[in-house]
């Protein structure tokens, strides 16, 4: 089962069969309006062309593509003393993300002329606050906005390592770090009063440790069970918080608010092709030619006056089928950028990608770093575009500069060293 969790192809298919039949499930009680034929066709469109390209690179992975006798780049081995060094610099950089975004609630407090107290206890109000400063400052690129962005890349490659730490440690830490991280990242999504990031987060521990466990085959189920328990507890933690404060389910006028936070779920997972149909439905054909697709890119280019600023929204337009929506899968960045183009090239280089990164993600740190970004780009493909964020480039980036460890040597000789460590204990006895 680990296995299939980090398997692109069934991952990928697994979500769009989801997506597509919750939102035909509200086409069929007329929650939504009925699918454009080009809305069946790019939704079919983007999954063969996804299969294409996972199969290219799967059908001629076995022709060498380095010349014979160059050899590979080293790896440094991921020791004891290097994975601890590496989640104690992580867990800093979170620590600093926390202080950071209460400095901007503080901030936005100053603004608005509001006590820092005062605007804490109001979810409604931060959140709406929230809202219009990052939108209204998303072409500045202030000290602020640049430190949050850096030190939430390297937050996040820390879940990637404690991923691997999870599963190939024994001793108790292990847990006291997941506890860490895991507070942390709630402190930040609560304050942000947002679920996304921190869901991305629990995301790549799961998949980094299914991934260990997909290589070394050492825990029992009933184990790997028991190690991922606590991040989906804490996933589910946030959510109902997250309700408790902004209380999204009442958005749907139904009686009881337990009902209403199912609904809203059903509603997270099933409007996005409903609000992309409708959104077809009123599209124009100006192509913006990239302006979406690479967007971080872009900003930079507004940045230095060689584009215009586009009116792009940063939490995207709402639209009202019958509820409110704003968020249109990724497939409106592809069609908005490319049209059909788009749709049909974007998800087949998509699949070539994760199809060619799968293979090294099981030795190198940096490619795991890589391949869980990518699958979390496949889980969220259904709801937006994962890779809007500066954040996300920064950890790649700093993932192929600074977390260059060789995973095959640490999977070969942790379980040595614990042996190792217990057989030195049992004879100092």
């Amino acid at each position: 089962m680990t296995e299939l969790m980090v398997n692109p192809l069934f991952l990928f298919l697994a979500v769009w069969g989801s997506a597509t039949a919750l939102y035909l499930s509200g086409v069929y009680t007329r929650t939504f309006a009925m699918p454009l034929p080009l809305t069946l066709g790019i939704v079919l469109l983007n999954v063969w062309t996804f299969f294409l390209g996972y199969q290219t690179w799967t059908l001629f992975a076995n022709f060498r593509l380095r010349p014979a006798g160059i050899p590979l780049p080293s790896l440094r081995p991921l020791t004891p003393d290097r994975i601890t060094r590496g989640l104690q610099f992580t867990l800093l950089m979170g620590i600093i993300v926390l202080l950071l975004v209460l400095h901007r609630v503080m901030v936005i407090a100053a603004q608005s002329d509001i006590g820092f107290l005062d605007l804490l206890t109001q979810p409604e109000m931060l959140r709406a606050r929230l809202v219009s400063f990052i939108g209204g400052n998303v072409y500045q690129t202030s000290g602020m906005v640049m430190l949050i962005s850096v030190a939430g890349s390297l937050f996040s490659i820390g879940f990637v390592l404690l991923g691997v730490f999870l599963y190939i440690s024994n001793t108790a830490v292990k847990y006291f770090y997941l506890c860490a991280f895991l507070g942390l990242s709630l402190a930040i999504g609560l304050l942000n009063l947002s679920r996304y990031e921190t869901v991305v987060n629990i995301l790549f521990i799961v998949f980094a440790y299914c991934l260990s466990c997909s290589v070394a085959r050492r825990r029992a189920p009933g184990r790997v069970l028991f190690d991922l328990l606590l991040p989906l507890a804490a996933a589910a933690v946030l959510f109902i918080g997250i309700e408790m404060l902004l209380r999204k389910g009442t958005a749907f006028g139904l009686t009881g608010r337990l009902h209403g936070f199912f609904y809203s779920l059903y509603w997270y997972a099933a409007s996005p092709l409903a609000a992309f149909n409708e959104w077809l439905s009123g599209f124009n054909g100006d192509y913006e030619l990239g302006q979406n697709m690479f967007f971080p890119l872009y900003k930079w280019l507004c940045k230095f006056h060689l584009a215009p600023e586009p009116d792009i929204s940063v939490y995207g337009e709402f639209v009202f089928i019958p509820y409110v929506a704003n968020v249109y899968t990724y497939l409106r960045n592809f069609y908005e950028d490319f049209g059909i183009l788009g749709v049909a090239v974007a998800p087949y280089l998509l699949g070539w990608l994760t199809a060619a990164v799968r293979g090294p993600a099981r030795t190198g740190l940096h490619y795991l770093n890589l391949y869980v970004i990518l699958l979390a780009f496949l889980l969220f493909s259904f709801y937006n575009y994962f890779m809007v964020s500066n954040q996300i480039y920064l950890q790649i980036l700093f993932g192929f500069l600074f977390f260059r460890y060789d995973l095959t040597n640490a999977h070969e000789s942790w379980p040595r060293a614990h042996a190792a460590a217990e057989s030195a204990l049992l004879h100092s006895r």
